[in-house]
């Protein structure tokens, strides 16, 4: 019964407080906006808090935006590096592509014209290569190519500055595609043959008019016989990858896997024999001296 009339002062006292600090805060109002006792401090209170809960924020925002910039750059960064990785291990590829060539070239003894391999065209990829080596260069057509792992073809067609480069994985044949003359080596024998074509299927060169006599072995050495009239004797051609009976059935067919690797072509090397120069322009003479009469 006496707890009623307690409570009820409680509440009237509270309204009282509320309506004399709303008093307090219009009188203490200065004319230029200057804000004094309870409304300053209500005022400072709030720009207090107000000032923590923004800084706070700006910093969180802050720490995001700082770190978004840092992660932007680190993946710049990381594609530079990778860029640079990649510059750097293409470089190494060609050192060592041509130490290999100075170090063939003087195992062998052979004059060679350097070249670089400028196009490759998608549509005839086992076809022709094109090199930045022409006949101001002393390029001549017929002559073969090679790479510091073997033969790789031969010259089709010059300009002052370029040639055409006919792979030995070219499957056409004809006069386009004339026959290698080649030795598969065993010990101190040697088994004479001509490759003639491609196998796409096994990425093998076909060697046929092998006798069937002879006992070609897989492993075996197959290389360049000197006895052709465009290659330089002992080009490394392949080796001996399986045997079958020829078409005739008198003869034997031999698979030879590449020794070169025809995928990536950078440099090669044009091998200038004079030797073969020479027969061939003697070539040339006969025919005239003979009135064009067919070999």
């Amino acid at each position: 019964m006496f707890e009623r009339p307690k409570f009820q002062r409680r509440i009237l006292f509270l309204l009282l407080s509320v309506i004399l600090l709303f008093i307090s805060v219009g009188m203490t109002k200065g004319n230029q906006g200057e804000m004094k006792g309870p409304e300053g401090w209500l005022k400072n209170g709030f720009v207090f808090i107000q000032g923590f809960f923004y800084t706070s924020t700006y910093d969180f925002l802050s720490l995001f935006s700082t770190e978004s910039k840092e992660f932007a750059m680190s993946l710049e960064q990381k594609a530079e590096r990778d860029q640079l990785e990649v510059k750097v291990n293409k470089l190494e590829q060609e050192n060592e592509q041509l130490k290999r060539l100075i170090g063939y070239q003087e195992e062998k003894s052979i004059q060679y014209i350097s070249a670089r391999v400028a196009y490759r065209s998608p549509n005839r990829w086992n076809n022709r290569v094109v090199i930045n080596r022409g006949a101001k260069d002393g390029v001549l057509p017929r002559m073969p190519i090679i790479t510091s792992q073997g033969l790789i073809g031969r010259v089709q067609a010059v300009t002052d500055h370029m040639a055409d480069i006919q792979l030995l994985t070219d499957a056409g044949n004809g006069a386009s595609n004339p026959g290698i003359a080649a030795v598969i080596q065993k010990d101190k024998q040697e088994t004479l043959g001509i490759i003639e074509g491609f196998h796409a299927e096994s990425n093998s060169l076909i060697m046929n008019k092998i006798p069937a006599s002879a006992r070609p072995e897989k492993g075996q050495l197959v290389v360049t016989s000197g006895l052709s009239d465009v290659y330089t004797g002992d080009l490394l051609i392949g080796t001996v990858e399986r045997v079958e009976i020829g078409e005739t059935g008198v003869d034997q067919k031999v698979f030879v896997k590449p020794a070169a690797h025809f995928e990536r072509l950078d440099y090669v090397l044009v091998v200038n024999d004079p030797t073969k120069l020479q027969l061939s322009q003697h070539q040339k003479q006969t025919k005239v001296q003979t009135g064009g009469e067919k070999r």
